[in-house]
């Protein structure tokens, strides 16, 4: 009978601590990439940069100190950028987009 307890009182407490860490946010893991395609450049500045997709869809997103200087968009150039997640956006490139994307 003891045995049996003492097993119940395991299950019981791993089930417990599984339910527990379950409940723990996950921090965005770096080096998830993503990319977000025919973009223009709305607002750009030190800490954080707005752009619009062709359907005027606003996206904003906070800067790390990979991103290059704002003067390197151009404010009515389609891009698709290339960028991963973190505690801040982390900037991997970007690229003038196809002409076919712009129309969609």
């Amino acid at each position: 009978m003891k045995k049996i307890l003492t097993i119940a009182a395991v299950f019981l407490f791993i089930v417990v601590l599984t339910n527990l860490a379950n409940r723990v946010p996950v921090d965005g893991e770096p080096g998830t990439a993503f990319s977000l395609k025919a973009q223009k450049v709305v607002a750009c500045s030190a800490n954080e940069i707005v752009l619009v997709d062709p359907h005027q869809t606003a996206t904003r997103l906070d800067k790390d100190e990979s991103w290059p200087d704002c003067g390197s968009f151009q404010g009515n150039q389609v891009q698709d950028f290339y960028l991963s997640r973190g505690a801040k956006t982390h900037f991997l490139g970007f690229e003038k987009t196809a002409w076919w994307r712009k129309a969609m």
